[in-house]
């Protein structure tokens, strides 16, 4: 179909159907606009044509300079000024929001830095910074074991609290454990610090350290006597398992694997014990020399 559009008589076309309709909608011809085709007896307005959609031209788009002008309709309304107080007011929320946001990390930080700060300092006094350090850090790594190992259990477990001379501990809060439990979570702390005395030992002969040797030494040491099966040790809840009255819901597969488990460690911690002491010497006792 041939369309003719008339405009203030002046004549224009021809457009098919979906031509028309594409100039009404940029708004060059008007649906008031006469028209006609072959076929018709005259002209009539461009609405009265049969399979023509008519849709309304596209309202202008603004400019930048109309939308930055106050007075266009378009223009964002400025926000109002907010006060000294105010501000501080908003700066005081957004930091309770991520302090409880980021309540683990602070407390991690104040809780465990800050006492193994005490620690090293404390140890500094006797052995020297280096050594100091070298130890604490590997008593971390004993503590973060039990924290690993209580996770992956899903129990609730306090953040390390190194208390000097007297080593670390982490809290598990009012959870009701089975003995077999226990034991796994008890053995990760001192398998964790064999672990990393292991490191500690390897790194020191590579690097022709002994202060680190010395670490790994007392390392060994500390998570030997920690095996012990006296309370509030982790061997009290190992030890535990091989007793068929105080663990009666522990099987026989479950107590083989903590007795594998603990003869792994021990070999593990006596090897370390051989190799560390073959590279120290006798008479070093004072380690501030390190």
């Amino acid at each position: 179909m041939a369309l003719y559009i008339s405009r203030n008589g002046q004549q224009s076309g021809p457009y098919s159907l979906t031509e028309a309709q594409e100039q009404v909608r940029m708004g060059t011809i008007a649906i008031t606009d006469l028209a006609w085709h072959e076929g018709l007896p005259g002209w009539v307005p461009l609405h009265q044509i049969s399979g023509l959609s008519i849709q309304p031209p596209a309202p202008p788009v603004p400019t930048p300079l109309e939308i930055t002008n106050p007075a266009h309709p378009f223009a964002p309304k400025p926000e109002p000024k907010k006060s000294l107080l105010q501000k501080i007011g908003i700066g005081i929320v957004g930091i309770v929001v991520i302090a409880l946001k980021f309540k683990f990390v602070l407390l991690f930080f104040f809780k465990t830095g800050l006492t193994m700060l005490l620690s090293i300092g404390a140890y500094s006094l006797l052995y020297g910074w280096k050594f100091a350090t070298g130890l604490v850090l590997l008593i971390f790594v004993h503590e973060m074991g039990h924290f690993v190992a209580a996770k992956c259990y899903r129990i609730p477990v306090s953040a390390p609290v190194f208390i000097p001379f007297m080593g670390a501990y982490v809290l598990l809060k009012n959870h009701l454990m089975n003995s077999w439990t226990n034991a796994i979570v008890s053995y990760a702390g001192p398998l964790a610090g064999t672990l990393g005395g292991w490191v500690c030992l390897e790194l020191g002969l590579f690097l022709e350290q002994p202060w680190m040797v010395a670490v790994a030494f007392y390392t060994f040491i500390i998570n030997m006597i920690n095996l012990l099966p006296v309370l509030p040790l982790d061997g009290s809840y190992i030890w535990i398992a091989f007793n068929r009255r105080l663990t009666p819901g522990m099987s026989l597969s479950e107590r083989l694997y903590i007795g594998l488990f603990l003869a792994a460690l021990i070999a593990a911690m006596t090897l370390g014990c051989l190799q560390s002491w073959a590279h120290l010497h006798p008479t070093h006792s004072d380690y501030s020399a390190f």
